[in-house]
């Protein structure tokens, strides 16, 4: 029977690529693990990469299971976690088959394997399971009508109708989620940012918080879904804030044109790029609602605040650095606070690099962005246009948001044709802009 057992796995166990997860004897048989009610104890590996993902693999059992000795869980491989090395002739598979992704489900063994490269892998098993506790339930559901209602007070202090068309965002984006869970994880950022949260190596910026609140909160996907969906809120509430203050209420137009384009929701179901369009939008609501004034003790602790956040943005959407450099040409410069706000911006960004890794930009010439916002942004552009060459306003001679959003329209759209992560944000801009040109039809502007 045990010669029967090894020729089995030798023949549907293959060794799995770097790039592809393999399961034994299959797929069904780790779920029946995952739902069959006994008990696990998890022992990772020595190497930093074994003791990071079996971190993980616990915290996502937990979620399933009850913490015993029914089951032993090994992570790693048999070069680095000595009860596998014990355990792996079970297989009947040379000692290197273990350096490859890979999850064997054996009578009372089940074993996580993989190298520091391709360990990332095993998230693949969980990937499409999901469970929260009631606890979690109860606890969001809580956070998320507090911060509505807060919010909806807060906006019906800017205008009469501005927190009845807040509410309706936050309606629609609650219907958008549950019907279609706008949630994924990029190969990249699951090798890259999460794994080194794991590993608690803070090589980013990025990493060094996503560790801070996998310590608060626990390291699996449930916990990433819950940040993707506060971030997804916190994007569509700050929208208002950049719409222009007398027009909050515009801010439900600003949100429309932004989620009425089908690539742009696809787009920000991916969590790293979930972040990059709330970093800007962040960074926009904050520099178009700063007060910066002569003689104001709040100047400083202002441009201060302003310059760490952009810098810190920057970190992570490095795009995020040209930001103070139009501040600086388009708000009134008799004030210093646009020297300073430029100074002290780039000054922390160099500071912070040579603390933390600056995300890699790629570029290379690929249209296909551009023509899909020239296809799903076309009614911004028609309004921008007709707006700008219609009233024959100077754009060389234009100041505050309209500037700011006009000129950063200029310089991501042709860098939307090399790198196509930038279409959300091109989208936005672009949204923004229409609607802070449209106030202009109105007499008080």
């Amino acid at each position: 029977m045990k010669k029967f057992l090894i020729m089995t796995l030798l023949f549907m166990l293959p060794l799995a690529s770097a790039s592809q997860l393999e399961f034994y004897p299959n797929e069904n048989a780790f779920e029946e693990f995952l739902s069959d009610g006994r008990t696990y104890h998890v022992v990772s590996g020595e190497s930093d990469y074994s003791k990071a993902w079996g971190w993980y693999v616990d915290e996502k059992l937990s979620r399933f299971k009850d913490k015993g000795d029914e089951v032993l869980v090994l992570v790693g491989n048999v070069y680095d976690n000595p009860e596998m090395k014990k355990l792996w002739n079970l297989t009947g598979l040379p000692p290197e088959a273990s350096l490859e992704p890979s999850v064997i489900v054996l009578n009372g063994v089940v074993l996580f394997t993989g190298s520091e490269g391709n360990m990332y892998l095993i998230e693949k098993a969980f990937s499409s399971h999901y469970r929260f506790r009631s606890a979690e339930v109860y606890g969001l559901l809580f956070a998320g009508i507090f911060l509505v209602l807060f919010f909806a007070f807060w906006f019906s202090n800017h205008g009469t109708y501005t927190h009845f068309f807040y509410l309706l965002v936050v309606s629609l984006l609650a219907f958008w989620v549950s019907n279609s869970m706008p949630f994924t994880i990029g190969e990249d950022f699951l090798k890259n940012t999460f794994q080194s949260a794991l590993m608690e190596t803070k090589d980013s910026l990025l990493s060094l918080a996503l560790n801070s609140y996998f310590q608060v909160y626990s390291p699996t996907e449930e916990a990433l879904l819950v940040l993707h969906l506060f971030i997804l809120f916190f994007t569509s509430t700050l929208i208002f804030f950049t719409a222009p203050k007398p027009y909050r209420e515009l801010g439900f137009l600003v949100f429309g044109l932004m989620f009425s384009s089908p690539s742009f929701r696809n787009s920000i179901a991916d969590f790293s790029t979930n972040i990059g369009v709330f970093l800007l939008v962040l960074v926009a609501a904050l520099t178009l609602n700063a007060k910066f004034t002569e003689g104001s003790p709040k100047v400083m602790g202002q441009v201060f605040l302003l310059s760490l956040v952009v810098a810190a943005g920057s970190l992570v959407w490095p795009y995020l650095i040209v930001f103070p450099f139009f501040t600086f040409f388009v708000f009134p410069t008799k004030s210093i606070r646009n020297s300073i706000y430029l100074g002290l911006s780039i000054t922390f960004f160099i500071l912070g690099a040579n603390v933390f890794s600056i995300p890699e930009i790629s570029l290379s010439f690929d249209p296909g962005s551009l023509f899909v916002f020239l296809r799903e942004g076309i009614l911004q552009l028609i309004l921008i246009s007709y707006l700008l060459f219609d009233f024959r306003r100077s754009i060389l001679n234009m100041r505050g948001g309209k500037a700011l959003f006009f000129w950063l329209l200029v310089i991501f759209v042709p860098l939307s044709a090399c790198s196509p992560q930038l279409f959300p944000m091109v989208q936005y801009i672009s949204s923004a802009l229409a609607v802070r040109l449209i106030c202009e039809l109105t007499p008080q502007t």
